[in-house]
């Protein structure tokens, strides 16, 4: 969530009419409000963020933000004096106070200057974000920094990374809105994450990766990243996106019944039978690219080249768009009867791009062969 201060109220814009970009940014004046500099430092409160588990989650938080193809950086630092909205310094923190956080999760502030005088005077100058820190019996958000998806609500636990909500409110600090017309993560961002065996992995993604690039310009060096992922949209919840997981389909499109598979949802597949499955598909990279996208069957949930491959197909992927789709497989017919498996994504498994994360490309769905 955020709220905006500043001397005139603000436009809000779409990037470009005609264009598939779902990311909105703010201009006054008819000029984009910018930061004066492509880095700024964010100043994490020693309290909050102490060193070690916390500190290390907002470090985390803010490498994953800075994994785009954009010039722009945020880097992170010690505050050595106290926190406050409006003091002139950017800065995270942890707040009970309900007037300051208003209901939400977590919430992000903004000054920029937004005048006339003998020119435009148009940019921003602070950001400050703020996570709910009440205690967990009175508070609905119980926090989390770990990247494993035991932990994490929507899999197998029930914490929020702070990862996710801290890159959706690092991009508020870009004057980025709210988007509820495509999967990204200024929509439900603990909805919006890597997950490949284990790890769940927070990421900017492709639309908010477009808004940062709109702003401030792709960066010189070759910067390249493919990446898949078994969530997609699924609606808008007010000024938000909600997003769901991915589902497995029947070659008539209809979904498969579903089972528990290792806490998670799986679908109940035939040795031979046809089957289609859905993934979404994103280029957080600088330049268009067409890739081979291979699926595999695993006796895990970590997807890897080692696996049995049972198809492939080739895509072009851009950025200014959100891929989901449906791939027709079939369940190969020596798969043991009563047993769990999972279908899995490899974006790029013939290695044919040089990527900057390569750590994205790859991610499964449960099925049990009955």
């Amino acid at each position: 969530m955020t709220i905006r201060t500043g001397l005139l109220a603000s436009a809000i814009l779409a990037a470009t009419a005609g264009h598939a970009f779902a990311f909105v940014y703010t201009s006054c004046l008819d000029e984009k409000i910018k930061w004066s500099s492509n880095s700024v430092t964010l100043r994490a409160d020693p309290t909050s963020f102490p060193s070690g588990y916390w500190r290390n989650g907002m470090d985390d938080t803010i490498t994953k933000f800075n994994r785009n193809p954009s010039n722009f950086r945020y880097s992170l630092a010690t505050d050595s004096g106290g926190v406050g909205l409006g003091n002139g310094q950017n800065e995270v923190w942890g707040s009970t106070d309900n007037g300051v956080l208003d209901g939400a999760p977590a919430i992000a502030y903004t000054w920029r200057d937004c005048y006339w005088f003998f020119g435009n005077h148009v940019g921003m100058t602070e950001v400050d974000v703020i996570y709910d820190y009440h205690d967990t019996a009175s508070n609905p958000f119980e926090w989390t920094a770990s990247t494993s998806k035991a932990n994490l609500t929507r899999y197998l636990g029930s914490g929020r990374e702070i990862q996710t909500t801290g890159i959706h409110e690092l991009g508020h600090g870009l004057k980025l809105k709210h988007v509820n017309t495509e999967y990204n993560v200024m929509g439900a961002d603990f909805e919006h994450i890597h997950v490949n065996g284990s790890t769940a992995t927070a990421y900017l993604g492709e639309d908010a990766a477009d808004g940062a690039v709109f702003l401030y310009g792709t960066r010189s060096e070759t910067w390249e990243d493919l990446g898949v992922v078994h969530w997609k949209f699924a609606g808008a919840s007010g000024e938000y996106s909600d997003h769901d997981k991915t589902q497995m389909f029947n070659s008539s499109n209809a979904v498969l019944a579903t089972v528990n598979v290792a806490g998670e949802t799986g679908y109940r597949v035939n040795r031979g039978q046809a089957v289609k499955a859905e993934f979404t598909y994103e280029n957080n990279g600088k330049s268009t690219k067409t890739v081979n996208i291979g699926y595999y069957v695993s006796t895990n949930d970590t997807i890897t080249t080692g696996d049995t491959k049972i198809g492939s197909v080739s895509m072009t992927l851009s950025r200014g768009d959100v891929y989901t789709s449906r791939t027709q497989l079939t369940i190969p017919s020596n798969l043991s009867l009563n047993t769990n498996y999972w279908i899995g994504a490899i974006i790029d498994d013939n290695n044919a791009v040089t990527e900057k994360v390569e750590t994205n490309n790859a991610t499964y769905i449960p099925i049990r062969v009955q």
